[in-house]
Formats: structure tokens, C-alpha cells, sequence
């Protein structure tokens, strides 16, 4: 019989921690591949959700040392380890930070992996739309302090003395022109405003009804 590896959660979680910084990273030296213990590597990797192709680069590190990584033993890690990084938890986390959807899982967990990553995925765009309308909102409103500032020189330009008729003429022109762009730029704030309000209404909806 196969034996399974029982894990602490807290043991995994600081597993995960450490993967994640060395995600990537997978290059072994002499001593690693003498000594490597390929069931831990494999459950560890697959725990960390990489790709099998890892293993390929292990091959090349320790053939320079005459070493072959244990296959099976290897494999047979990976499997209990993708047992935890393909729960749907862990789906819903990778969706909800953004993450790439990785094509990595055992079918008997893909379908519910999927859905929780797309559950995830669907809150973080919704939350994604609301920040980018926060800023459109914020760099309109920037935009209209600009114009306003440069409407209120313009004013002040035109009570100065010594202005000829002309000089007041193109002065009220470009009094004018500011406040059209002023009347244009606070309706788009107001449509965004709605839009954020939408956006908003949506984002707490999905929140709400997590099942996650």
C-alpha cells in the first residue's frame, strides 16, 4: 500500500511560504541531488503548483554529478502534493489575487478547481474595475482643479489695467473655452460616479455570496 503524507497545516502553510519565494528557483547542487529525498521534492513542488517540466531540470542538474532523479518516488510526491495546492481553495485564492489559471491539476479536481478559480477571478475584476474608476475619477478631478486654477488667472488677467479691447476679447475667449472644458470634464466625473456606484454595487454582491 502507497503511504500518504499526513501534513500539518501549519507545516504546509509555511511550506507554501518558502515555495513561493523560490518559485522558479530550481537548481540543485551536488550535495542536494546525493542526497535528495525525491518523494519530499515532489510533494513539495507539488504543493508549490509547479509544472512537471521542473523535473526535466532537476535530470540536467545531477546528470553533471552522475546522479538520477528516482522518477516514481518523485512523481508519486508531486501527485499528493497537487492533492492540496489543486483544493478549491486554493482556486478561489489564485483567481482572487489575479493569478494565472495553471493547467497543472488531476482531472478528478480540475472541474471544481476551475470553478472556484473562476468564482475568484470574477471577484478580483470586479474589484479591479472599482479601483480603475477610483483613479479615472481622482485624475478627472485633478483635471478639473487644473482647469479651474487657469480660469481663475485668466479672471484675474482680465480686470488688469492697461488691456486693449482686443487683449480682453481673447482673454473672455479663453475664459470661455476653459469653462466648456470644465462643464465637459465634471460630466464625465459624474458618469464615472455612476458607473462606481454600479461597479461598487456589483463588487459587494459577489463579496456577499462568496461561497469561498
Amino acid at each position: 500500500m502507497t503511504e500518504t503524507c499526513k501534513c500539518n497545516p501549519f507545516l504546509t502553510a509555511a511550506i507554501l511560504a518558502l515555495l513561493a519565494l523560490l518559485q522558479g528557483c530550481a537548481t540543485l547542487d551536488k550535495d542536494e541531488c546525493m542526497l535528495a529525498d525525491w518523494r519530499l521534492i515532489g510533494y513539495q513542488d507539488g504543493v508549490a503548483g509547479k509544472s512537471a517540466t521542473v523535473l526535466g531540470e532537476y535530470r540536467e542538474d545531477c546528470a553533471k554529478h552522475a546522479v538520477v532523479p528516482d522518477l516514481d518516488a518523485y512523481r508519486a510526491g508531486r501527485e499528493e502534493g497537487l492533492q492540496q495546492y489543486c483544493e478549491a481553495d486554493n482556486g478561489y485564492r489564485l483567481g482572487n489575487a489575479g493569478r494565472g489559471l495553471p493547467a497543472i491539476c488531476p482531472t478528478v479536481l480540475e472541474g471544481d478547481f476551475r470553478d472556484a478559480y473562476n468564482a475568484g477571478r470574477e471577484l478580483y475584476l470586479a474589484r479591479s474595475a472599482v479601483n480603475k474608476t477610483h483613479s479615472r475619477i481622482d485624475n478627472r478631478k485633478q483635471t478639473l482643479s487644473t482647469l479651474g486654477s487657469n480660469r481663475a488667472q485668466k479672471l484675474a488677467a482680465l480686470i488688469a489695467d492697461g488691456l486693449k479691447a482686443d487683449q480682453r476679447v481673447m482673454i473672455l475667449y479663453d475664459i470661455n473655452e476653459l469653462q466648456q472644458e470644465m462643464d465637459s470634464v465634471e460630466d464625465e466625473i459624474v458618469d464615472l460616479e455612476s458607473d462606481l456606484e454600479e461597479q461598487q454595487a456589483s463588487l459587494d454582491h459577489l463579496s456577499r455570496n462568496s461561497t469561498y
